[in-house]
């Protein structure tokens, strides 16, 4: 059986005597963070079971269920935390995770393709889809710019008035 993971850390290190793990979040929000109750450390690691959970001022310290001592610790520096699918909470209505846009073929309103989505960053006020990977079109991602997402049929849709001179 295949396990849909998602990255969700990376361990920094290990935080006192005792086993607990110093972990970088790659989102922003502790809340949801918190609300795990199972990890997995690297891609073939089995679940490990969340004991406690501490926001610090730039980490998350964890105690994992079977981590102990600090030397356990040090052995997983650099190691990439994960959930499952079923772990994320849902998402609003025209909302979607950015792992499900990642890969979705960008269309204008004539059907025309633009390329695929590549990467997503935050800008603050809104993200911007990188669509294609040799000439980057940045778009947008708001309302008046992205006008259609269908995570299953696999596209969005761009209104490309908005980006003439984007596109060029």
């Amino acid at each position: 059986m295949k396990r849909d993971l998602i990255e969700i850390a990376q361990i920094h290190g290990s935080f006192g005597l005792h086993g607990k793990i110093q972990v970088k979040p790659y989102g922003e929000s502790f809340a949801q963070f918190k609300t795990y109750t199972q990890l997995i450390i690297g891609k073939s690691g089995r679940p490990l079971k969340v004991v406690s959970c501490i926001q610090s001022t730039d980490f998350i310290l964890l105690e994992l269920e079977g981590i102990s001592r600090r030397d356990q610790v040090e052995r997983l520096r650099g190691e990439t935390l994960f959930i499952t699918r079923d772990q994320l909470g849902s998402t609003d209505q025209d909302e979607e995770y950015w792992r499900d846009i990642i890969g979705l073929q960008a269309i204008d309103l004539q059907g025309r393709s633009l390329g695929t989505v590549v990467s997503i960053f935050s800008t603050g006020s809104n993200d911007v889809y990188v669509v294609d990977p040799e000439k980057h079109y940045y778009i947008p991602a708001t309302k008046d710019v992205v006008r259609e997402i269908s995570v299953e049929k696999g596209f969005l849709r761009i209104d490309t008035s908005l980006l003439e001179d984007l596109l060029d």
